[in-house]
């Protein structure tokens, strides 16, 4: 009995890494939603999963500044953030090929408070100690940028780990250039 369920584990496992091989990478689409009637801004979809070779094209919908921008501690550990140029006309697009496998967690940054923020999954979900942990550098940068559109007692970052744990980013207005 045990040889005929190794058997059909070798079987199993060597039909998927063919298939794994001759797969082709796809091409995804995420839209950049300006929603004016309701007042809400976001990703759609929100979650996207994907394999590793794929491409996912950012696309805006109105002409409205949006930017895709990872969090400082929102990918896997050995690559790089999430850093789009401002989309500011209706239907520019932004581009990336994703080669790792892991969760890469965005947001836009001019409407982050407005819960403007998504997921790639690259394969599969990072586990807590595969996302980058970011320097001192790092977060100065990144609170840089924040900072371009708000200011210190306005917006707060919340760090990966109590932004999964469902506590909220605090903010108390929301100042757009």
């Amino acid at each position: 009995m045990l040889r005929i369920v190794l058997s059909a584990l070798v079987l199993c496992f060597g039909a998927s890494q063919v298939w794994a091989a001759d797969r082709q990478p796809k091409e995804h689409v995420v839209q950049i939603v300006s929603d004016y009637d309701n007042l809400r801004m976001y990703f759609k979809p929100k979650l996207i999963i994907v394999q590793p070779g794929d491409t996912v094209t950012w696309v805006n919908q109105a002409a409205e500044d949006h930017n895709i921008f990872s969090y400082p501690d929102g990918f896997p550990k050995g690559d790089k953030p999430l850093h789009s140029p401002y989309l500011k006309k209706k239907n520019e697009k932004w581009t990336h090929t994703f080669q790792k496998k892991g969760t890469y967690e965005y947001h836009c940054i001019p409407h982050l408070p407005m819960g403007m923020h998504g997921t790639v999954i690259v394969g599969r979900h990072s586990t807590a100690n595969e996302f980058h942990e970011p320097s001192v550098t790092e977060m100065k940068a990144y609170q840089a940028r924040l900072r371009e559109f708000y200011d210190d007692e306005e917006f707060k970052y919340t760090p990966r780990n109590k932004r999964k744990a469902g506590k909220a980013t605090t903010h108390k207005k929301h100042a757009h250039k």
